[in-house]
């Protein structure tokens, strides 16, 4: 099943920010662990697998937002367990995301959010290949370092990341991969 793509938010979202020279946000996100699955969000565009996550409203905690925006976008209360650390993100989408490991308090997932098309877990072993390339490194090496928390990783999303993640698009909507 192919999805339309949304240029509008390919511009709104990666492009307009980088031109105007917009400060990065600061994004936090969760590791959602269930054993050794990982809960992963499908947006619309880019059709690719991420961490759940995202903005932080006025006056709300990192830990407070973090929790909100995995229940909004996959149905799932969480309990934070750890800061995995702080990840700055460069170049194209740029963004600081503070990244907590967290544990579901349910079993069942929700309905998805207007702009998350998918919602599941995928065993650590094998995630997905239409997954934002950035997101490997967290979850393959990061996630299982002995070095002390929080980590503090600096992530360069250059013209070459960007590129593969519109491949990975084109791939995913073509049904190519999943």
């Amino acid at each position: 099943m192919s999805m339309p793509v949304k240029l509008r938010k390919y511009w709104s979202d990666i492009l307009r920010p980088v031109l105007a020279g917009e400060a990065a946000p600061t994004i936090p996100q969760a590791v959602v662990l269930r054993d050794q699955d990982v809960l992963l969000v499908k947006r619309d565009s880019p059709a690719l697998w991420e961490l759940p996550g995202g903005a932080v409203l006025a006056g709300e905690s990192l830990e407070d937002a973090v929790r909100r925006e995995v229940r909004e976008e996959t149905g799932v209360r969480v309990e934070i367990v750890d800061l995995l650390g702080w990840y700055d993100r460069t170049g194209f989408r740029a963004h600081r995301s503070p990244i907590f490991v967290c544990r579901p308090l349910q079993a069942s997932l929700g309905s998805p959010a207007d702009d998350v098309v998918d919602i599941r877990y995928f065993p650590l072993s094998d995630l997905p290949r239409a997954m934002f390339p950035w997101y490997r490194s967290i979850l393959g090496t990061d996630l299982a370092s002995a070095a002390a928390r929080p980590l503090q990783q600096r992530q360069r999303l250059g013209l070459y990341v960007v590129v593969q993640c519109v491949w990975l698009d084109i791939r995913a909507r073509l049904g190519l991969i999943r």
